[in-house]
């Protein structure tokens, strides 16, 4: 049986609702040591917030009151948790992104999974294989 995106992502997320600051954001990201949060909606993710977004937002201008979502990436790729992890390998490579939001059936945020996660599942994968 193929591993599953929900055995090896991290639910641990940090996500930010939409209408916070820019300054908020970046607080939340340097009080949980994170280079990206994910941007919600009433649960849903609707976007990303990395670190190069919020060098570009001051170097274009922006003040620390702008809303985080003035700033996030809004192109949102997303997995569901029930998907194989060669899926995500794909997603990842195909879009060239390191961290996938992991979302349940009803488009909730559950988790995030990273390059890092889907290299452990691989490895489990061709242990098993060898046994």
């Amino acid at each position: 049986m193929e591993e599953v995106v929900k055995e090896y992502m991290k639910s641990n997320v940090i996500s930010v609702e939409k209408s916070l600051t820019l300054k908020e954001v970046t607080e939340i990201m340097t009080k949980n040591n994170v280079g990206s949060v994910i941007v919600v909606d009433h649960g849903k993710p609707i976007g990303i917030i990395t670190e190069k977004d919020v060098v570009r937002a001051l170097g274009n201008g922006k003040d620390l009151n702008t809303k985080a979502e003035e700033i996030m990436t809004a192109s949102l790729i997303t997995i569901r948790e029930d998907a194989p992890i060669t899926g995500a390998l794909s997603l990842m490579r195909t879009n060239n992104i390191r961290h996938l939001p992991v979302v349940n059936e009803d488009g909730k945020l559950t988790g995030i999974l990273s390059i890092r996660d889907v290299a452990r599942a691989l490895d489990d994968m061709y242990e098993n294989y060898l046994d």
